[in-house]
């Protein structure tokens, strides 16, 4: 992960050869004292860019956070049976997956308080926007990290009338592993929510539109990934009418340019990590985290890699996935076949570098956030809104064939389009940790879900059920003292 920070760091003429030492040999941030890690300005960024390094860790938002959404859905299966009990809804409690999960996402979190803490006792250090751009990073870093916590670990906010449900423990102050300060009860799923929006807010204002480099820009906090996260966390909510404004900014250029590639897999795979479509992703290389057990490639790809997980019947299916047409270019460009032993089963072709591991994790799309609108559009208009037509037909029509394009006639009713825009999410954004939250957030029970064998059914999993969740991790509940309670079920 170190490496991360490198590549990072090059992309700052200041930093090119001052610090190349002195980030390789940097001592774990959360080891660091303030003396160290906070001295100097060059060193203060430094130790703001370990933040990125706790988002990159293995169990987190490199991979494996994107592969459980997409396990607990119906489109994908675990054929080796590699995840457990995880893709059938029979954890344990002190299952290590949940385990690894919570503690990357609160190491993060950490981290970033104990570096806004160090930012804001050095100002001095620093010019006053270098130091507002810096906590801005950190709370970006704080608030995605609370986002996916909340959504492994509570049910989600639509569960509730107000999200007045039990959510996570919201921790907004510096601490350490162990450290008592740290031991708090669980907030509701809409403090964790108003605490999300709150930081996102306010990172809007203070990050950059973007950086000295387009690495840099596609994989620091930047206005539009921001951005893109607010959107999504007011679709989350259920807030249409934030969620269409949000998602307007990024669409309308307020955050920069952005625009789909031509072709439907023109995001994805060596050389395409950094183009126009790309909002924000965290990069991987032959160095970095996730490694062989971990990497999307690994267990996306069947072709020299582990190719654990396939492609389901159901997602291929017309009956099951009717939005998914015969020749819809996504077949071909984001489906392959196996080969031996593999040649029975179907795959994505999303994540293909297995050589080196360096697919990035596509954490935001400009296609996401044209269907957000989309959807959200769509949401709160009384008619079939044709803007939202047009918005749907963007994404929809780069791997369109023979099928027509949509139309307002194409929908008797608003939420007519609105299935078609979810249909198109399920398509567009698979296999990139989407699809199970999007069930859970409509309120949709997981139905024509296949278990490791590819054929046998799953039985229906109802919305709300509750190992639709994870368990808190049951080390982090003893040691609580009773202060942090479990999930029901566990």
């Amino acid at each position: 992960m170190k490496k991360f920070i490198n590549n990072i760091l090059l992309s700052f003429t200041i930093l090119i050869m001052s610090c190349q030492k002195e980030v390789t040999e940097i001592t774990p941030v959360g080891v660091l004292s303030s003396d160290l890690a906070f001295s100097t300005a060059q060193k203060i960024e430094t130790t703001t860019l370990g933040v990125y390094n706790d988002m990159q860790n293995a169990n987190f938002l490199s991979g494996r956070a994107l592969i459980y959404v997409d396990l607990m859905g119906e489109d994908v299966f675990d054929k080796g049976n590699f995840f457990g009990t995880l893709p059938i809804f029979n954890q344990l409690s002190n299952n290590g997956i949940p385990a690894n999960l919570w503690t990357a996402g609160y190491t993060t979190i950490a981290d970033a308080n104990r570096s806004m803490a160090g930012i804001a006792a050095n100002a001095s250090k620093l010019t006053a926007n270098k130091a507002k751009e810096l906590t801005a990073e950190c709370l970006f870093a704080r608030a995605i990290s609370n986002f996916y916590l909340i959504n492994f670990f509570a049910q989600p906010y639509v569960s509730s009338a107000d999200g007045s449900h039990t959510g996570i423990p919201l921790v907004t102050i510096p601490f350490f592993s162990n450290d008592p300060t740290a031991n708090q009860p669980r907030a509701t799923v809409a403090a964790v929510y108003t605490a999300i929006i709150a930081d996102l807010t306010q990172a809007i204002g203070d990050l950059p539109a973007n950086y000295p480099t387009l690495y840099s820009t596609k994989t620091r906090a930047t206005k539009a990934a921001a951005s893109a996260l607010l959107a999504r966390v007011y679709l989350y909510k259920g807030d249409y009418a934030n969620a269409k404004a949000e998602s307007q900014k990024i669409i309308s250029g307020t955050y920069g340019n952005f625009a789909l590639q031509p072709k439907p897999n023109g995001a994805f795979g060596p050389g395409n990590y950094q183009t126009s479509e790309t909002i924000w992703s965290i990069p991987n290389n032959v160095n970095d985290n996730p490694n062989t057990n971990n990497a999307l490639p690994q267990h996306y790809f069947p072709n020299g890699g582990r190719g654990d997980i396939a492609v389901s019947s159901s997602f291929r299916n017309a009956t099951t996935n009717p939005y998914f047409a015969p020749d819809d270019l996504r077949r071909t460009t984001m489906l392959i076949n196996g080969i031996a032993p593999n040649t029975a089963y179907f795959y994505t072709n999303k994540y293909p570098d297995v050589a080196t591991r360096s697919d990035w994790a596509p954490l935001f799309r400009y296609a996401e956030v044209l269907l957000t609108y989309a959807e959200a559009t769509a949401r709160t208009s009384t008619i079939v809104d044709p803007d939202a037509v047009v918005k749907l037909n963007l994404v929809r029509d780069r791997a369109r064939v023979s099928a027509s394009q949509y139309t307002i006639l194409s929908f008797a009713s608003k939420d007519a389009l609105v299935a078609a825009i979810l249909g198109e999410r399920r398509i567009e954004l698979a296999f990139e940790g989407h699809r199970f939250w999007d069930l859970m957030r409509t309120k949709s029970n997981v139905t024509n879900k296949v278990d490791s064998d590819g054929i046998t059914l799953v039985p229906l999993q109802n919305f709300g059920a509750q190992k639709s969740i994870f368990p808190i991790p049951q080390l982090e509940v003893d040691k609580s003292a009773g202060i942090l309670l479990q999930n029901a079920g566990y």
